[in-house]
């Protein structure tokens, strides 16, 4: 039998193969192997904590949907909700309403000319009322956490958004906000406007409606097409067109650098006056009443008076760039339903320079009336009525030699702190 080499590692003798014994220092020659440890059973562990985790998953997404509460969606302008033995009739208008019972207006249609591409539309406006004719607006308003309002521009707009929102003060509103669009020039489309109020039980309202731009043809007429030479002229055309004239259309005169001696009254239909850099002037009053239909804007003209009667006085909105008043009882008149802003302009020698007296209905047209100058005037601004919230913006605005400049009777909001004043 032959044998393999074998020697002790720790005292040297030689030993036989596979040997597990040395008989000269007595050691054990086995390698001696850590024990390995059981492995867990953790199949069992495994589905006990997927169980647990289940169960808790549960129980939070329970919880989670007790506290979110109800989500009613209306799909529409109107819905009711009844809490605590209450009945809530929400209506969403763009119009106002005289008072209860209310009733939605799930689409509003604003006529916008071929040449503006924004504008403000008309306040979208909650009404609340008990399903009958009580207003409920103060207890449903004592139920509001918070609220949203967010659009969904499409079609022809490309931009709806919401400038404001607030909690009226002269209005049977219980919430009202102010859109703003943005289109391209001579495209129509819709957008949503959609309110998201969330009450203090966890419950959730959802209301909507539609804009709808639509557009309005814009003609322009000068002195080629029609005699504008004097005020006779004038006047003439004005009532034509105030009888056959499309009353949607909105009509630009162009007149030339003349001065009108005497006055003309603006009816039925919307019409612009552009005065020539020469130099377009009236000498009697420019009357504005052109039934609600759009803004006039007045550029570039003047408005020379004796000392008495007014120099502008409009009935419904106008827009006053780069016009001259000088010499009036009043310069220039917003009154009844009327917004009339002023920008770039000159107010000068007046008893009155610009009066802003809207006891209607109104929404804000533009609230900057920047940029102009308001001169030598008994007051410069008298403000006795106006609606809304915004703030009427003075800044950039010339104020010396006044008796007053401003005289503020409705409390609106102005700013007027960054004005130049002779102080200055």
């Amino acid at each position: 039998m032959n044998f393999e080499e074998k020697r002790c590692p720790h005292c040297g003798a030689l030993l036989v193969e596979n040997a597990l014994f040395c008989p000269y220092c007595e050691s054990v020659l086995i390698e001696k192997r850590p024990a390995e440890m059981p492995k867990p059973k953790r199949r069992r562990r495994i589905t006990a904590a997927l169980l647990l985790a289940a169960i808790l998953v549960v129980t939070l997404t329970a919880v989670g949907f007790a506290n979110r509460g109800k989500i009613i969606d209306a799909q529409g302008a109107e819905l009711t909700y009844e809490t605590d033995g209450q009945t809530f009739h929400l209506a969403l208008s763009f119009e106002s309403q005289g008072g209860a019972p209310f009733f939605g207006q799930p689409l509003f249609t604003v006529e916008v000319r071929e040449d503006q591409v924004r504008g403000q539309v008309s306040s979208s406006r909650v009404f609340v009322d008990n399903g009958g004719g009580v207003d409920k607006k103060n207890e449903f308003l004592a139920l509001v956490d918070h609220y949203e309002v967010t659009t969904t521009p499409c079609g022809g707009i490309t931009l709806l958004q919401i400038d404001e929102t607030c909690i009226p003060t002269t209005s049977n509103a219980a919430i009202e906000a102010i859109p703003s669009y943005h289109t391209e020039q001579l495209k129509e489309g819709e957008g949503n406007v959609i309110w998201t109020i969330y009450l203090k039980n966890g419950d959730t309202l959802r209301l909507r409606h539609t804009v709808k731009i639509t557009r309005v043809p814009v003609v322009t007429l000068t002195e080629n097409d029609y005699p504008m030479a004097t005020i006779d002229d004038l006047n003439a055309l004005l009532d034509t067109l105030a009888h056959e004239a499309d009353r949607k259309s909105v009509y630009i005169l162009q007149l030339p650098a003349v001065t009108y001696e005497g006055g003309l009254t603006m009816k039925n239909f919307c019409c612009d006056l552009i005065g020539s850099e020469g130099g377009t002037t009236f000498t009697g009053t420019v009357t504005i009443a052109t039934r609600g239909i759009h803004p006039s804007n007045i550029t570039n003209v003047r408005f020379v008076g004796d000392g008495t009667g007014i120099g502008l006085s409009a009935s419904e909105g106008a827009f006053l760039h780069r016009c001259t008043f000088e010499n009036w009882e009043i310069g220039a008149y917003g009154g009844l339903g009327s917004w009339v802003n002023a920008t770039g302009c000159t107010f000068r020698g007046n008893g009155v320079g610009l009066w802003l007296d809207n006891r209607g209905g109104a929404t804000c047209s533009g609230s900057y009336y920047g940029d102009s100058v308001y001169e030598d005037n008994g007051t410069a601004v008298r403000i006795a009525a106006m609606p809304g919230t915004d703030t009427l913006d003075f800044n950039n605005c010339v104020f010396r030699g006044n008796g007053v400049n401003v005289v503020n009777a409705a409390g609106y909001a102005v700013d007027l702190s960054q004005i130049i004043t002779a102080d200055n």
